[in-house]
């Protein structure tokens, strides 16, 4: 009898785990750790639908848990994957080990519940867009400095006093990149406002203070609001700026978080799961916060 390879022992151990997570919430689990692509949503909706197929004998679960990490990327990709999501489950929940920035903030925050600890961060709603070089830039760091320019341009006695403004604006700003950019973020806003009045919110029934009934313009409202703060460039400053579990509970953005470091159950069996998984995709080469890589009941994926 053939003994089983290191790589098959561990690939039997992290579906387990996986097994393991998901029991735990009466749910279906994932990692999902990559830059947020096109082509991400393909590689989730073929590993979903695999999971339970038509006449399979395996009804699918009501909710699906997702572990994620991500370094942000194309908020038409992060729309597609919810909505393959939400086909398939009535309830999405998401837990943040690390980190989740621009984009992945807005896919985290359209989950049922919201899972991070004393490390998790999440970052800025700042759509990213490619450039030439295939490097993702911030939508909103761009905007800031051309206003900023403009601002300073328009304001100048003469034009002479801004010769030096004029021709960088001419040469590094694109109206159609512009345009673009100005629309990356308002579909960022329009979403999460969307997503977080439709399901985290959507047992919100009585402010805390007041006892206010809370109705459906008061979640919009409220939801409007975090996504303004979350999108303010001059509040955070940088693109990278984590945003703690202790920031979004705070006063000023309110955000109901539950903090899975609190569980000790509930935290070794996602630091057991997770921690195996990024061992073994360093293992297989895919360490690197670029790579596409994910994992469910089915096994290790990645591209």
């Amino acid at each position: 009898m053939k003994s089983p390879t290191s790589n098959e022992l561990i690939e039997q151990e992290l579906v387990r785990l996986n097994k393991e997570l998901g029991a735990h919430f009466n749910s279906d689990a994932m990692i999902l750790r990559a830059p947020i692509r096109f082509g991400l949503d393909d590689l989730i909706r073929e590993e979903i639908e695999s999971l339970h197929p038509v006449g399979c004998g395996c009804p699918r679960p009501g909710a699906l848990t997702v572990i994620v990490e991500t370094t942000g990327g194309y908020i038409e990709v992060v729309e597609r994957i919810y909505n393959v999501f939400r086909k398939h489950y009535n309830e999405v929940n998401f837990i943040v080990p690390n980190y989740a920035y621009s984009a992945g903030t807005v896919l985290v925050l359209s989950g049922d519940e919201i899972y991070m600890d004393y490390y998790s961060v999440l970052g800025p709603i700042d759509p990213q867009m490619e450039n030439n070089n295939e490097q993702f830039v911030s939508c909103i760091g761009y905007l800031a400095k051309y206003n900023q320019l403009v601002a300073k341009i328009n304001s100048a006695a003469s034009t002479d006093a801004v010769r030096a403004e004029l021709a960088y604006l001419l040469k590094n700003f694109d109206p159609a990149e512009l345009f673009g950019y100005e629309q990356s973020r308002s579909h960022s806003e329009d979403l999460l406002e969307s997503w977080l009045s439709k399901h985290k919110f959507k047992d919100w029934t009585e402010t805390e203070t007041s006892k206010r009934t809370v109705d459906e313009d008061l979640r919009k409202v409220r939801a409007k609001e975090i996504a303004a703060i979350l999108g303010n460039p001059e509040r955070w400053h940088s693109h990278g700026r984590g945003i703690g579990m202790k920031e979004l509970m705070s006063e000023e953005i309110k955000l109901k978080i539950r903090d899975f470091g609190a569980d000790s159950g509930l935290r070794s069996k996602v630091s057991s799961y997770y921690n195996l998984f990024m061992d073994y995709a360093k293992r297989l080469g895919l360490g690197s916060s670029s790579s596409v890589s994910l994992h469910t009941p089915k096994g290790f994926r990645r591209t």
